[in-house]
C-alpha cells in the first residue's frame, strides 16, 4: 500500500469516527498526516503580523478611518489564521490545503515580538489558559505607539459528513489605542473545513462578526463561501463600516475574498479608495528566542520532536512524541485533582467581574448572542495581568519553577 493510500484509509476511518462523536471535538487527536507543524498558541500572532497596518490607527487623525484601518487589519489577518499551509502563489484559488494545528497543553506559552523599522517592539504573549474547554489567551502591545490587542478564544468543533468540520470560535479581542483613547471590540468568525471526503480539505469562513469602536463606528463583516452544489464564490466577504450616531449611515464597504483581492469603497462619495491583494500587504517577521534558550513551556521547544517528525513525514515519531506529552499532562491533571489544587496561570487571570469595557462596546452589536460573554464555554473571562508584571516574568524567563510539561523537573 502506498503512503497516499494509507493516509486516505486513515482519513476515512477518522471521519467515520468523527461521525459517531456528538460532543465537542476540539481535543480529539487527528491522524498525524493531518497535523500542522505548529500549535494553536501560534495563531494569534497573525493579529499583528502586518505590523505597519496593526500600528497605523495610532497615526491616523480621522476616527472613521481609524475604524476602517482596524477592520482592514482584521481582514488581512484571516488568511494567516485559518490556512495551515500557505498557497504556492498569490492565486486565491490555490489553497495549499488545511491542516489541524497541534492541541495546546495547559500552560503552553508562545512568546515573541515584532521589531518595527523605527526600533519599536510589539510584544506577543500567548498562553493556553484552559484545556477543557481549550482556551488560548493572547496579549500584544507596543509601548511606543500605545497600541495593544488582548483577547481569548475557545474553540468548539463539530463534524457533519455533508458540511465538514465546523470550528466555532467563542471569545473576543479588544484593540486599544491609547493615543486617541479609543478601543475596538472584535468578535470572531466560524471556520468550516470542507473537502475532507475528497482528501483535499480547504477552509471557509461563515457567519457574521463585528468590530465595534468606542468612537461610534460599527463594522459588520459577512462571510460566504461556495455552496454544496458549487454555487457562490469561495472565501467571499462583504464588510461595511457604519456611523452609529448618524442613523447607521454606511461610510465604507469592503468586498472580495479574504484570502485574495479586496476592494474598499467610500460609500458617501461612491468611489473606490483602495484595492489590494492580501498577499501583497507587507508581513513582519516574528522574532523568537533560539530554541535552546526557550523555556520547556514554549511551543516550539515543547513540541520540537513532534514538529521534526511532521516535517520529516515520520508519523510514528509524531504519534510517540505527542503521546508522551499528552499522557504526562493527563497525569499532572489527575495529581492536581487529587491534591485539590488548580493549575497556576502566568500572564492571564480569570475574572468574572470588571467587564464594563466589553459591555459598553458590545451594546451596538445587533446579534444578542455576541453581546454576552459565554463564561461556561470559555472557562471564565481571561484578563491580561498588565505590561509591568508581564515584563517582569519575561525578564526572569523561568516558568512554573522549572517544572517541565512532562511533569519532570529540569536539571
Amino acid at each position: 500500500m502506498t503512503k497516499s493510500q494509507s493516509s486516505f484509509s486513515q482519513l476515512k476511518d477518522f471521519l467515520s469516527y468523527l461521525a459517531t462523536v456528538k460532543d465537542d471535538l476540539s481535543n480529539v487527536t487527528a491522524p498525524s498526516f493531518l497535523l500542522s507543524p505548529k500549535s494553536v498558541t501560534e495563531i494569534p500572532a497573525s493579529w499583528a503580523e502586518h505590523l505597519e497596518l496593526f500600528l497605523q490607527p495610532a497615526r491616523e487623525d480621522d476616527p472613521a478611518y481609524r475604524a476602517l484601518l482596524v477592520l482592514k487589519n482584521f481582514l488581512c489577518s484571516l488568511k494567516r489564521q485559518v490556512y495551515a499551509a500557505e498557497p504556492s502563489n498569490g492565486d486565491s484559488g490555490d489553497e495549499g490545503g488545511a491542516k489541524k494545528p497541534l492541541n495546546a497543553f495547559l500552560g503552553e506559552l508562545f512568546l515573541g515580538g515584532f521589531e518595527g523599522n523605527d526600533g519599536s517592539r510589539t510584544q506577543l504573549i500567548c498562553e493556553q489558559v484552559s484545556h477543557h474547554p481549550p482556551v488560548t489567551a493572547c496579549a500584544l502591545y507596543n509601548k511606543t505607539y500605545g497600541v495593544s490587542s488582548c483577547g481569548y478564544v475557545a474553540q468548539e468543533t463539530t463534524f457533519s459528513p455533508s458540511t465538514g468540520v465546523r470550528v466555532r470560535q467563542i471569545g473576543h479581542a479588544i484593540i486599544r489605542d491609547e493615543i486617541h483613547k479609543e478601543s475596538h471590540l472584535k468578535t470572531l468568525p466560524t471556520m468550516v473545513v470542507k473537502g475532507l471526503l475528497t482528501g483535499r480539505p480547504y477552509p471557509e469562513l461563515e457567519g457574521t462578526c463585528y468590530v465595534s469602536s468606542s468612537s461610534g463606528y460599527l463594522a459588520t463583516v459577512r462571510f460566504e463561501g461556495r455552496g454544496t452544489l458549487g454555487s457562490g464564490t469561495k472565501n467571499s466577504v462583504h464588510a461595511e463600516v457604519s456611523d452609529i450616531r448618524d442613523g447607521n449611515k454606511t461610510l465604507f464597504e469592503v468586498d472580495g475574498q479574504w484570502n485574495g483581492r479586496l476592494t474598499i469603497t467610500d460609500s458617501l462619495q461612491g468611489k473606490k479608495i483602495d484595492e489590494f491583494n492580501v498577499d501583497n500587504v507587507p508581513l513582519s517577521t516574528l522574532t523568537l528566542k533560539p530554541l535552546g534558550e526557550q523555556s520547556p513551556w514554549e511551543s516550539r521547544r515543547a513540541w520540537g520532536n513532534v514538529i521534526e517528525g511532521i516535517n520529516a513525514g515520520e508519523m510514528h515519531m509524531v504519534a510517540d512524541e505527542k503521546n508522551a506529552i499528552e499522557d504526562a499532562q493527563r497525569e499532572m491533571r489527575a495529581a492536581e485533582e487529587m491534591a485539590g489544587v488548580e493549575w497556576p496561570r502566568l500572564f492571564f487571570h480569570n475574572s468574572d467581574d470588571d467587564n464594563q469595557e466589553f459591555t459598553l462596546l458590545a451594546q451596538t452589536i445587533p446579534d444578542e448572542t455576541l453581546r454576552n460573554l459565554n463564561l461556561e464555554r470559555t472557562a471564565g473571562t481571561w484578563k491580561f495581568i498588565g505590561v509591568g508584571p508581564a515584563e517582569a516574568l519575561l525578564s526572569d524567563g523561568t516558568y512554573h519553577r522549572s517544572l517541565n510539561p512532562t511533569g519532570q523537573h529540569a536539571a
